[in-house]
């Protein structure tokens, strides 16, 4: 059992800055039935009844049965543990009453898969202690403290994401010795995942999609790993892949362009939309500053690539990576009705936070899509490895 302090000092003050005076973590045996936040707090799991108590005076409580007791005690990181002799719901009542928290955030949330953790089981044991107070405090979503407390990366775990960003590179870079025209797409999706398991990596979505291969025009695209389909000469291949390594993982995609008999560069028209696309990422990198929203960040790419003369596409510029692909929280997106909500698009981002940034455009030769890792930081986001500037020659 460990816990990750750093965490609890994002809380604090997320607490604080939006007037919640209690976030209760609760649940029970979560390893069958997770509690997402719980790993970005620490390195444990909840057995029988527990509830996980902050404070927006800076304290913390455990309520948990008297066998998990000693275990949270040896943290020493919690200023009261309480054991429950019989009954969950009272002794977290009796807590409850003598802090007499005015509102109190849990953990659900209609957008936010990451702060949606709570089962409707354990809500209702909470609603007994709720109903047993000598006060009425408010309940509320636990969605704003949970977009800061997994958002705001550690340096220990940016330096994990920026482990798996460059183990993926490396095979990216493998693989410019091996694609082929005339190979399947589907010989490429062997690739990488030979090298991964040869690596001892873990995948950041699941194995069966991932990588995405997709090569020239006509090919299938989306979420789907690799389809049917032949790499030809004069084709784009783009690769879409993602890797956990130390229990964090990144989110990349790099172009390839197998050229034809007679040539040895690509194309003018390929070279320029890839040009396109890669300084729209630029451009986006440099105004993620903290403050900004993911609607204002989406647009300067979204504008960027319209100014060219390339047409819109359909998905957000990015998402939050961190121990998966997407990490839940603010996107990167324009006002569409499956992004147009404030929580996701139009609250200001924090330094810290990590984003994808991937946007494409079609060509008659295939589908030219960059995707790069980065973080938030004071002057703009910073790439976790240095980007793709040049399309890789096959």
């Amino acid at each position: 059992m460990g816990i990750y302090k750093e965490k609890f000092d994002i809380a604090f003050e997320a607490l604080k800055n939006n007037d919640i005076d209690t976030w209760i973590v609760a649940g029970h045996e979560s390893a069958m039935n997770s509690e997402p936040v719980l790993a970005t707090l620490g390195d444990f799991e909840f057995i029988g009844f527990t509830a996980l108590v902050f404070n927006a005076d800076g304290s913390t409580a455990v309520v948990c049965t008297p066998i998990d007791a000693d275990g949270y005690q040896r943290l020493k990181v919690f200023d009261q543990i309480i054991a429950y002799p019989v009954s969950f719901h009272e002794t977290l009542a009796e807590y409850l009453n003598d802090k007499r928290p005015a509102t109190i955030a849990l953990d659900y949330s209609l957008n936010n898969p990451a702060a949606d953790g709570l089962s409707v089981g354990v809500y209702n044991v909470l609603k007994k202690s709720f109903a047993s107070l000598d006060h009425k405090p408010k309940i509320t979503s636990a969605e704003v403290i949970i977009n800061q407390v997994r958002g705001i990366k550690t340096a220990d775990e940016l330096a994990r994401i920026e482990k798996a960003c460059a183990g993926a590179e490396e095979i990216f870079n493998e693989a410019r010795s091996f694609i082929k025209a005339g190979m399947n797409c589907q010989d490429v999706f062997k690739f990488f995942q030979d090298k991964t398991e040869e690596k001892g990596y873990e995948y950041s979505w699941p194995k069966s999609c991932n990588p995405g291969v997709f090569s020239g025009y006509g090919c299938p695209g989306g979420h789907m790993g690799a389809p049917d389909f032949l790499i030809k000469k004069g084709d784009v291949v783009n690769i879409d892949f993602g890797i956990i390594v130390d229990g964090y993982g990144c989110d990349l995609q790099r172009m390839y362009y197998v050229l034809d008999d007679d040539e040895t560069d690509a194309p003018l028209e390929i070279k320029n939309a890839f040009y396109t696309v890669r300084d729209a990422i630029a451009l986006a990198a440099k105004a993620l500053k903290p403050g900004i929203t993911g609607f204002e960040v989406d647009k300067v790419a979204r504008d960027y690539i319209l100014s060219k003369g390339y047409p819109e596409w359909n998905a957000a510029l990015g998402h939050q990576m961190g121990r998966v692909a997407h990490d839940g929280g603010p996107l990167l997106a324009p006002e569409r009705p499956r992004y147009n909500r404030p929580e996701l698009i139009h609250s200001p981002l924090s330094k810290g936070f990590v984003f994808t940034l991937e946007p494409g455009v079609p060509t008659k030769r295939g589908r030219i899509g960059l995707e790069e890792d980065v973080v938030i930081e004071e002057d703009g986001a910073r790439f976790l490895i240095p980007p793709q500037q040049e399309l890789y020659l096959i």
